[in-house]
Parts: structure tokens; sequence; C-alpha cells
């Protein structure tokens, strides 16, 4: 197949790696913020924020080359940041046949024309697509670039395309379910950055508080799947979807380790939102989806009339990084009778 990556950030280039690897024809287009990683890798550098080397049959496109890096591609993968999703379907709409598979691993949600829509149904609408293909589960690009064994889930309304997309990139390392549960993997896939957050801060109050609190982030993991699990059934999606990869599986391994609880933990060590929002910025991690994710699912939740009676861990900790709530009100929403 000719598959066309939009976006070289830490994701997009580390697709590279299996795709090639099944003897794809793989195209890597940068987008205007992903220029200081062009100047890298066309150099034959590791990509500095996964550290790998892009396999040598990739080809690379500059930003003006949109057209070109989409010249008969047979599937076009969306792997900008979530506020890059909407311009990027509105300027690939009519250059990508509707039938073709737009497979989309941007997580979160975000408010267009003030409706607050999920990454797939943001490309179904504007790139005027008939077959998105949604990926979740816990998946570090790093460790997908090194060939580390990767779990996923392809979720899609049209069953069959997915099941397509999993025989032709599917290896020993990268392994893919399907499934048609695409509420419940977006959803999840969303909330679990805020609810690493969560599990950051309660991770960074140790050297403060002096306690591990190993007890009670083992209750968080639990208290933030069970949440989760009401608001996708709430919002029409499957409970068991929140208990596989895309829900336990993708929020252990981004509580562990990510861009999410690095910010959590700043928090919980003393820094206020803002302070660590710029040592965030300093340390060049990339955009922290988490802190963006909480207002725009307050937004997608509230319009569902799903309040913090149902969520009251996710609206704590929207509180924290939007209004001002100190870091001990998530400790307080954890320990509620």
């Amino acid at each position: 197949m000719r598959v066309t990556i939009l976006g070289a950030g830490a994701m997009g280039s580390a697709l590279t790696v299996p795709l090639s690897d099944n003897g794809h024809e793989v195209r890597l287009w940068f987008t205007e913020y992903d220029m200081g990683i062009w100047d890298a890798i066309s150099r034959g550098r590791e990509h500095p924020r996964i550290g790998v080397r892009i396999p040598d049959c990739v080809k690379l496109y500059r930003p003006e080359d949109l057209n070109r890096a989409l010249e008969d591609s047979d599937c076009v993968v969306v792997a900008v940041s979530s506020r890059g999703v909407l311009p990027i379907s509105k300027r690939i709409r009519g250059l990508v046949e509707r039938d073709i598979p737009l497979v989309v691993v941007s997580k979160g949600i975000e408010v267009v024309e003030g409706e607050p829509l999920t990454m797939a149904g943001i490309v179904r609408r504007y790139a005027e697509s008939e077959s998105v293909v949604y990926v979740s589960g816990p998946s570090l690009a790093a460790e997908l670039g090194r060939r580390f064994p990767t779990h996923v889930v392809y979720s899609s309304e049209r069953v069959e395309v997915a099941s397509r997309l999993k025989r032709e990139f599917e290896t020993d390392y990268y392994r893919i379910a399907v499934t048609d549960d695409v509420t419940g993997a977006e959803l999840s896939a969303a909330m679990k950055n805020v609810y690493a957050i969560a599990y950051g801060v309660v991770d960074g109050m140790t050297s403060k508080k002096g306690g591990a609190y190993n007890n009670l982030k083992a209750a968080l993991i639990t208290i933030a799947v069970e949440e989760m699990a009401s608001v996708v059934e709430k919002c029409g999606g499957r409970r068991e979807t929140v208990f596989g990869l895309s829900g336990l599986g993708d929020l252990y391994v981004t509580a562990m380790g990510g861009r999410n609880s690095m910010l959590g933990r700043l928090i919980g060590g003393g820094m206020s939102v803002e302070e660590a929002l710029e040592e965030m910025r300093k340390r060049g991690v990339g955009v922290v989806e988490g802190y963006q994710n909480a207002a725009t699912l307050a937004k997608y939740l509230s319009a569902r009339d799903i309040n913090r009676e149902t969520a009251p861990l996710f609206y704590s900790v929207y509180s924290v990084l939007h209004e001002g709530l100190p870091s001990e009100g998530i400790i307080k929403a954890l320990c509620k009778p």
C-alpha cells in the first residue's frame, strides 16, 4: 500500500517503522510545526522526541508538498495534535477520495463551531470521509519505534475496513485488535490523559508529604476506570471497551510515564499549573493533551448532562487545571464517601 502519514511528531514517526517493515510505501509529511524535526531526520539523525532513526525507505515531504504526499495514497494516517485535526481535515477534503481509509491516532475532544467533537467525528465531518478508523490503546511512540511489543485497537463503524488494515499493518510486535465501538475507544483515549494527570499529582505529593501514596494511586486507577466506564456507557459506548486496551491499558501506560503524568507530578510537587506548563515547555516535551482535553471534555460531558456526581474525579482534575482548585482537591475527590 501507499500510506501517507500526516504529522511527523512522536506517534506519526513511530508508525513508519511497522509500516515499512511490512513493505508498504510510506510517506511522512511534516507540518509547519515539525520543521525542527525535519532538520534532524533529513540529515539522517534520530528523531529528537523518540530517539529512533526513521527507516531510510520512508519518503519525506515538507509542508508545501501536501498534495504530492497524498497523491495516489491508499491510506492516510492523521497524526497531528488534537488542535491540528480540524485544519488538516479541511485541507485534505477533496484531495483524498471518500472511501480511502483515514486512520486517526490523535487523542482528545475539540470544540468546533460551538460543538464538542471527537477526533474521528471531526475527520468524518470536515474531511468528508466514509472510512474513518480510530487507533487507541497503550502505545508509547518511543517503544513502538524500537519495535517493542505494542498492542492497539483499531475502531471503526466499518469493521471490514479496520480488519483489512489489521491484515496490512500488523507485525509480530505491532498487534492490532478490531472493534466497532468508536465512541468507547475515543472517550477512553481522551479521558485517560486527564486521569493520568491526577495520578501524577498524587505521585508528585510523595516528596512534599513524605509518603509514597501507593495505596491511593492504586485506588485512583480503579476509580478512574469505573468512572470512565460510566461516562462511556452514558454516551452510547460499551463498558467493556474501558476495561480493555483502550481504557485500562492506555491509562496504565500513560500514568506510568508520559507528558500528562509528568505535568501532574510537577503540580503535585508544589508548582502552580502555570509554572508546571512553563517547565514542560522548557523541557520541550510537546503538547500536554490532558490539559487541553480537560476543558473540552468538560464541555462534551456537560452537553450530555454528565455532571460531577457521575464523574467527580474527572471534574476535580478539571478544577485544578482550569479553576484554581488546590491540588489537594484531587485527594478529597478520591476519598469522598
